[in-house]
């Protein structure tokens, strides 16, 4: 077991890490095929966050596929502070920032609350460290990003972002990739460490219950897994630290 203060002074290192990453990440200037990234409107690159610094103990890294669509309110934040400095610079993560900790704002919506309930169901008590494998949000009613065309977009936002996240991290914080496709990517991207893929907590590309089915205990008070999940969890982690595991009700 790490001392408080050296798990402190890693959790710092973290946190100056993907605050780096974040300022580059809000002003990337690519334009890949697939996604949307345009300041001017409000869509940027965003759900990257550290989240609960101060917690003690080993943490996970939460990863889903991309963000979903921003909401008008927000987007208008974006976009105003685009126009008045003129383009996109990194006082966009600061505003990221303060809309994921205002109050009943990202934080709060149910792909993070969800998550964020397995998390601590399954025992695990320190940060947690938010991102997706693609910054952006995808085009509507393009294909899915597993889709061939989009290989290179997802690489190339792979290579310049989540891969110094996932460096930054030590190695016995899990990776949780949210659904089959972030799964999949996390499965290859992390070799040396422990990877768990659950079905996506709001429904996206799972059936809906799926997640739900999970959790013996979940609409009210805190979020309680079936015991055969966490026994599943706790075997397969014990067994093999750089393993992979996909809970689900379906096997």
């Amino acid at each position: 077991m790490k001392k408080p203060r050296i798990e402190q002074q890693i959790v710092e290192a973290i946190q100056r890490t993907i605050v780096k990453i974040g300022k580059q990440m809000v002003v990337c200037p690519e334009k890949c095929l697939g996604v949307t990234n345009d300041p001017r409107t409000g869509i940027i690159p965003r759900c990257l966050i550290l989240e609960g610094e101060g917690n003690r103990g080993a943490g996970a890294i939460v990863c889903g596929l991309n963000p979903g669509r921003e909401v008008k309110r927000r987007r208008e934040i974006y976009a105003a502070s685009v126009a008045e400095r003129h383009g996109a610079t990194e006082e966009l993560w600061d505003k990221w920032v303060e809309m994921w900790e205002e109050g009943e704002g990202v934080r709060d919506r149910p792909y993070y609350g969800r998550l964020r309930g397995l998390v601590k169901a399954l025992g695990i008590s320190g940060p947690i460290l938010w991102t997706d494998t693609v910054k952006c949000e995808k085009k509507r009613g393009g294909a899915a990003f597993s889709h061939p065309r989009f290989r290179a977009t997802v690489h190339r936002c792979v290579a310049k972002y989540l891969t110094h996240e996932l460096k930054a991290c030590p190695h016995d914080w899990i990776a949780i990739g949210a659904g089959t496709d972030a799964f999949a990517a996390l499965t290859l991207l992390c070799p040396d460490r422990f990877v768990l893929g659950v079905p996506h907590p709001t429904g996206q590309y799972q059936a809906p219950n799926d997640f739900r089915r999970l959790f013996k205990s979940f609409d009210r008070g805190p979020y309680v897994l079936h015991p055969q999940y966490v026994e599943k969890f706790e075997k397969d982690l014990a067994a093999d630290r750089d393993g992979a595991l996909w809970l689900s009700p379906e096997g």
